[in-house]
């Protein structure tokens, strides 16, 4: 069974010790990914937590704001790791959703639909 580093790193401070194999061949950084056709957009954390629609997406996940961590423009969501990239294409491969700029959806109920069903579909099932 897989964790997240976020768990991994909650399992180590109450105590708990787990082993995970290292997987050298591939990293996990955006940059290396085969999904990823350009490198990730710049995150505004400030910006970002003012935004209703990743407000929603937090809820529908149950995580709070204080949870989310950001590190080299990717969003380090527990379940998940969410870039956003210049492509107007929505796609979820190796645990990483990779998403127009999040102020694209506020002109597209398409990309809002899309986005929907992709994180109900990979990520909630």
């Amino acid at each position: 069974m897989a964790i997240t580093q976020r768990q991994f790193n909650h399992l180590n401070e109450i105590g708990i010790t787990v082993w995970q194999r290292r997987n050298t061949s591939n990293t996990n950084s955006p940059s290396n990914n085969a999904s990823s056709s350009s490198l990730p957009l710049a995150i505004h954390y400030n910006e970002l937590i003012k935004l209703t629609l990743f407000t929603d997406i937090l809820q529908c996940i149950g995580i709070s704001i204080g949870e989310v961590n950001i590190e080299n423009n990717v969003i380090d969501l527990g379940l998940f790791n969410w870039q956003f990239s210049e492509n107007d294409l929505i796609t979820f491969d190796n645990n990483i959703l990779s998403t127009p700029a999040i102020t694209a959806f506020e002109t597209s109920t398409k990309l809002k639909k899309d986005l929907w069903r992709t994180i109900q579909q990979k990520v909630l099932a």
